[in-house]
């Protein structure tokens, strides 16, 4: 016997023909239907799904080949087999049918043996070619299914979608989700779908585990059926299938679907579901874990930003009481270099926090940028003229080279400044004595950019970089060797930050670097267009900050 009864259609105008073919195909265990002539058969196969058509060829209104040529040229019918039983079997007749697309051709009378070996081959063909198109049909959901649940780092929206997901491809009147809590006692809803707005009223409530299926299910990451009614969220259910959703041993959250009928789901199905929910894992162990961080990146930014208040006031201390030293009494020349060596150290440390508490921000999002229109000009002037001392004192030569008519440009004044600063201040350290430091700037049109842009240029004579350190000199806490062996003080975050409040205003950074032969770093920022208003950004404010390689 054939577990799932195939469903055969018999065309023949003969009565007496379809009387004998359909007692005979029902003793071989299929369900089957009749038609008078092709256009019923052609009415019927558009109402019915049919996995098999026993088909003669002279009939009145619609003869076999008509039929045959109207089924196989529908996409939605042409892959069903069709075997010919006629009396005509000149080989002309033959091969136009089998051109045509007939699976097969028996002439009449048939011999019951070979009717019965057709027919069972003709099944198992479709049987395969079902299970292929089956297989490929699972396979282009699953990936859309994946890609769906890896567009957003969200518990609820991977939950939401998998719900989705099952629903549609169950008979299922009522779903949820819950995730498991760490105590694996108890659980929260998190998605609905179908359920009465009872069950609604619980979602994101705590829940603890109490049914036999969803215990069992938890501890054994393995689907579990129930029909006892104890167990069911709504009373016209009559069946439910909990389907965990683990990862690594673990179980995440479970699926849990009800159904208003004795709902027996198929292998496919089941293994439908079950894929599912091991995609449905990822996403979610993915978004637990981008939960984490959030939460672990929000804790260190409070911590720095507690830390960094903390910290100001005793370093603005430290740092007035030991300049207010040699005014209260006279010091000696070793005195006056532990009061100098005291304000270098909490200056530095003053850096260090300002550095931190940007970083932070940058990272958290939580950096406000006041854009406005901005003399690119007066900005470098006021920098530059901060740094003069200490050019002299090494004896570097410093070149500002700008166009008279530089437009304005659409910044933030204060975080340009901190750019300039610690690119110049780069530039500064980096070059040994006597050496020479340029600053151009230029307008750069390009026609890929929503307006045109300033591309300024830092060049230095200075050390350069490695390859090996070109490929990290954007990323956090990196000092070159050279730096570091000099003695150059630095937190490694200044080209960091520099990298991202440029990008932040709309710009770009990159370098040109041969070793021991000096440097040139150029970032652009977009002009202020004429009669522009602008308004501030949603992204918080920091100070300024040191910058180092």
């Amino acid at each position: 016997m054939i577990e799932t009864p195939s469903v055969v259609l018999i065309v023949d105008d003969n009565e007496n023909n379809r009387d004998v073919l359909e007692r005979r195909i029902a003793r071989y265990g299929h369900i089957v239907e009749t038609a008078e002539n092709g256009r019923e058969a052609l009415d019927k196969i558009r109402a019915r799904s049919y996995d098999l058509v026993l088909l003669d060829i002279m009939m009145p209104e619609m003869n076999g080949y008509q039929l045959l040529e109207r089924v196989k040229q529908d996409p939605e019918y042409r892959n069903l087999p069709i075997i010919v039983i006629s009396a005509i079997d000149d080989v002309e007749s033959i091969v136009r049918c089998i051109k045509l697309g007939a699976e097969d051709y028996l002439p009449k009378p048939f011999n019951p043996s070979i009717l019965k070996a057709r027919i069972s081959a003709s099944l198992e063909k479709k049987r395969l070619r079902d299970q292929e198109e089956a297989h490929l049909e699972d396979q282009a959901i699953s990936q859309r299914i994946a890609r769906e649940l890896n567009t957003r780092l969200s518990l609820s929206r991977a939950a939401e979608l998998t719900l989705d997901w099952a629903m549609k491809r169950t008979s299922a009147h009522a779903g949820f989700i819950a995730r498991i809590l760490d105590s694996g006692e108890e659980m929260v809803i998190v998605a609905v779908a179908g359920h009465s707005q009872s069950l609604q009223y619980y979602q994101n409530t705590i829940i603890p585990i109490e049914s036999d299926s969803l215990q069992k299910a938890v501890k054994t990451i393995l689907p579990q059926s129930s029909v006892d009614r104890e167990d069911y969220w709504l009373t016209e259910t009559k069946s439910r299938v909990v389907i965990p959703i683990g990862r690594g041993g673990q179980v995440l959250a479970l699926l849990i679907l009800e159904d208003a009928s004795e709902a027996r789901y198929s292998n496919r199905t089941l293994s439908f579901l079950t894929s599912l929910s091991d995609r449905s894992a990822i996403a979610m162990s993915n978004a637990l874990l981008y939960e984490q961080v959030q939460k672990a990146n929000h804790a260190k930014t409070e911590f720095i930003s507690e830390v960094s208040h903390e910290l100001k006031n005793p370093m603005t201390s430290i740092r007035n009481y030991a300049k207010m030293l040699p005014s209260v009494g006279p010091v000696n020349d070793v005195q006056q270099r532990f009061i100098e060596t005291i304000i270098n150290n909490v200056d530095r440390m003053a850096g260090l926090v300002s550095d931190l508490s940007d970083i932070s921000r940058i990272e958290s999002g939580h950096l406000r940028l006041e854009l406005e229109k901005v003399s690119l000009a007066d900005v470098l002037a006021d920098v530059a003229a901060g740094f003069m001392g200490q050019i002299e004192e090494k004896k570097q030569q410093l070149v500002i080279d700008l166009p008279d008519l530089l437009p304005p440009v659409r910044a933030d004044s204060g975080r340009l400044g901190q750019i300039l600063t610690n690119l110049l201040s780069n530039a500064h350290k980096y070059t040994l004595e006597g050496g020479h430091i340029r600053i151009t700037a230029n307008l750069m049109p390009d026609e890929r950019a929503k307006r045109p842009l300033v591309l300024v240029a830092i060049e230095d004579s200075g050390q350069g970089l490695t390859e090996a350190d070109k490929e990290k000199i954007f990323t956090k806490y990196f000092r070159s060797p050279e730096g570091q062996a000099s003695g150059t003080p630095g937190t490694g975050l200044g080209l960091r930050i520099t990298k991202q409040l440029v990008e932040l205003q709309g710009g770009q950074i990159w370098f040109e670097s041969e070793y021991q032969q000096g440097s040139t770093f150029y970032f652009t920022i977009p002009i202020c267009r004429p009669g522009e208003e602008l308004a501030a950004d949603d992204q918080p404010a920091g100070e300024g900050a040191d910058s180092d390689r």
